[in-house]
């Protein structure tokens, strides 16, 4: 299968663009071509960070926004972050996607999470790539490998690790910088692109959010009972927005949109009406 052939994509729009990661070197590099972009991490974090580049000069605006929906599991970020980016002609990045392909890797090597010397050993030594919906780590895809319940359980364990975070939010950052691309995660708005023009916090009460991943869970031929669902849910709220790194909250200037009697497209309307309108501000 044919992988993403150019980064930066020429135009924001551009499905096919891709970007690697070698976090040793801390370089981006074209996949599929031998030109590279070399990134001195410290600074790239600090410019992408503090919304700053070198000298203090700001950034020169974006042609088209970031936009980033964070929100607890279950509240519909995937599908609807999916379906905006499809009716915008933005890039989609799925944050936590990322994490669980990390997550796979260190299941594979045998890592212990609490093991950091090792764990920090088995990073630096990690290439992680994506196209926005697909992604490859060392060269292998792996995006049909992430979504069973023990990579889950992992990745819950390794989003609150400082070595992890240190490695992927980077990269983060880096994929969103040019714009036009949708964000979702959990501190999508908060911590990876803290400057996005457009926040949305997408929520819905635990019992929809239960129900909704249940009915997931099934057609992916995962048997649970939905009152482990439910149980599974609030746990993993309770992780998220307690962790020490990078925990779970509403950005001060996030668009709230609760999800509980809408549907997907009822979402995703009031998400496009709230662009528009932004547009329309910046025009004026």
């Amino acid at each position: 299968m044919k992988r993403p052939a150019r980064w930066p994509p020429s135009d924001p729009g551009d499905l096919g663009a891709g970007v690697a990661f070698g976090a040793r070197e801390g370089t981006f590099r074209c996949v599929g071509e031998a030109t590279s972009y070399a990134v001195e991490r410290r600074r790239s974090r600090r410019n992408l960070l503090g919304g700053g580049s070198e000298g203090g000069q700001s950034p020169p605006p974006r042609r088209h926004p970031v936009i980033t929906i964070d929100g607890p599991a279950g509240a519909g970020k995937s599908t609807v972050s999916r379906e905006l980016a499809r009716r915008l002609g933005y890039r989609r990045l799925d944050t936590g996607a990322m994490y669980r392909a990390v997550a796979l890797s260190v299941a594979a090597a045998g890592v212990a999470p609490d093991d950091e010397p090792a764990l920090r050993a088995h990073l630096d030594g990690l290439t992680l790539e994506t196209d926005g919906s697909r992604l490859w780590i060392n060269g292998r895809e792996v995006t049909g490998e992430i979504r069973t319940q023990e990579i889950g359980e992992l990745t819950s364990r390794l989003t609150t690790l400082k070595p992890v975070r240190d490695t992927v939010t980077p990269i983060q950052r880096r994929l969103a910088a040019a714009g036009g691309v949708v964000l979702e995660g959990r501190d999508t708005g908060t911590v990876v692109c803290p400057d996005a023009e457009m926040k949305f916090y997408l929520d819905a009460s635990l019992d929809i959010r239960a129900r909704r991943r249940h009915a997931e869970l099934t057609r992916g031929g995962v048997s649970m009972t939905l009152d482990a669902v439910r149980k599974e849910i609030e746990t993993r709220d309770e992780q998220d927005m307690t962790r020490a790194i990078a925990p779970l909250r509403r950005p001060a200037d996030a668009i709230v949109v609760d999800a509980t009697d809408l549907t997907v497209n009822e979402v995703v309307e009031r998400m496009l009406e709230a662009v528009e309108r932004r547009r329309c501000c910046t025009r004026s």
